[in-house]
């Protein structure tokens, strides 16, 4: 089921074609999976308040809001993303993001016991 987002004036896009959103000052730019990016004029704060984390976005810190399905790793405190960049966790969002990205997981892939 692909769930529509309302990201600018005319922009919609699913949630699914997204690798993550990146803020920019009042702009977000919006990376695919694809490769290719797109650049709206809405701050990622109402983005992430469009989608909500019921759509398997989260946001480590500030700059960030990252799709759960292009996360690789989570070690340190740091995010290792399919493309191989590295995303600090802030401080304060550390506890809470660990437990979401290991719930994640377990569910992605289930330990056989």
């Amino acid at each position: 089921m692909k769930t529509a987002i309302k990201v600018g004036g005319r922009t919609r896009l699913f949630s699914e074609d997204v690798a993550y959103f990146e803020a920019n000052i009042n702009y977000t730019i919006i990376h695919y999976y694809q490769g290719n990016n797109k650049i709206v004029a809405t701050t990622i704060g109402h983005i992430h308040e469009r989608i909500g984390e019921e759509c398997g976005f989260i946001r480590p810190n500030r700059t960030f809001l990252i799709n759960l399905q292009f996360i690789d790793n989570y070690q340190l405190g740091e995010l290792l993303l399919q493309n191989n960049m590295k995303i600090n966790v802030s401080r304060r969002r550390k506890k809470r993001l660990k437990s979401i990205v290991e719930k994640y997981f377990e569910q992605k892939m289930p330990i056989n016991t």
